[in-house]
């Protein structure tokens, strides 16, 4: 299983072909085999906390961000935020906390008038404080490992899998990672030094490991976040490598990962998330 995760990982692929030796396919393996757990005991046993991003201005999906926050533009009829809550309380998670700025109040009252078999604390930013920022205002709330994702997007996955990765390889923050190919429209030229053309390679694919804004991470981090300043978590992701935090990558597959934060993206969720 070690040699298959590593082979997913340094070759940038989500499937792995088994042949015999007629080259003949027998089997295909897919990332989500070997780096999830064959038994579904650990469902529901995932307690850890989670935080939620939902201050930003979904500037993106204007108009409807214009009267409405983020996290409550709806997707058949449920509010994305009630997609990401359902997804956590699935595998276990019974307390959540929203950072908010953008509409605040508006977030505030619809979780104050819907009945919920969970806990929300809501993390007020008196002004942005970027992706990372507000983790600095939950330090005395959390004593245990957390979950932190942005609003806007939903990971098919088993959560308490992310959770037994990040313990087991000992990492202070572990980033979720989808796999994504791009076919590039046009043919790639290659030349020499001295400007002769070598060859064209017509519509190359490009394979990319791409963050999906889903983080598991240590409370340890916390101390790392300076109180009440602007920070994104690429620049808090440089400052932990600076100073040699681990830091590991689950990966999933293209299609486990759903992004809602602009136009193209949603109009495929409402196909997807079909409940």
């Amino acid at each position: 299983t070690l040699k298959a995760q590593n082979l997913f990982l340094s070759h940038l692929i989500d499937i792995i072909p088994i042949i015999n030796k007629d080259k003949k396919i027998v089997k295909i393996i897919r990332i989500d085999d070997v780096f999830k757990k064959k038994s579904d005991d650990l469902k529901k046993k995932n307690t850890a906390p989670v935080v939620i991003m939902a201050g930003g201005k979904g500037t993106r999906l204007e108009p409807f961000t214009s009267i409405l926050p983020k996290p409550l533009i709806p997707i058949n009829g449920k509010p994305i935020i009630n997609h990401i809550i359902d997804k956590f309380c699935d595998y276990g998670a019974t307390e959540f906390f929203l950072s908010i700025n953008y509409k605040s109040k508006i977030l505030k009252s619809f979780f104050q008038e819907n009945k919920k078999n969970f806990k929300v604390n809501f993390v007020e930013e008196l002004k942005p404080l970027g992706t990372a920022g507000s983790l600095s205002k939950i330090k005395k709330n959390i004593k245990s490992p957390f979950f932190v994702t942005n609003c806007d997007i939903i990971i098919n996955t088993d959560y308490s899998d992310i959770l037994k990765y990040h313990e087991k390889n000992k990492n202070y923050l572990t980033l979720v990672a989808s796999f994504k190919n791009f076919t590039i429209p046009y043919g790639d030229c290659k030349i020499n030094k001295d400007g002769i053309l070598q060859k064209i390679n017509e519509k190359p694919i490009i394979n990319l490991l791409a963050n999906t804004g889903m983080y598991l991470v240590d409370k340890k981090i916390l101390k790392e976040i300076p109180l009440n300043t602007r920070i994104d978590f690429p620049e808090l992701l440089t400052r932990l490598k600076k100073k040699k935090f681990k830091i590991g990558v689950f990966p999933i597959s293209e299609d486990a990962w759903i992004d809602i934060g602009q136009w193209n993206e949603y109009k495929k969720a409402i196909d997807k998330l079909n409940f």
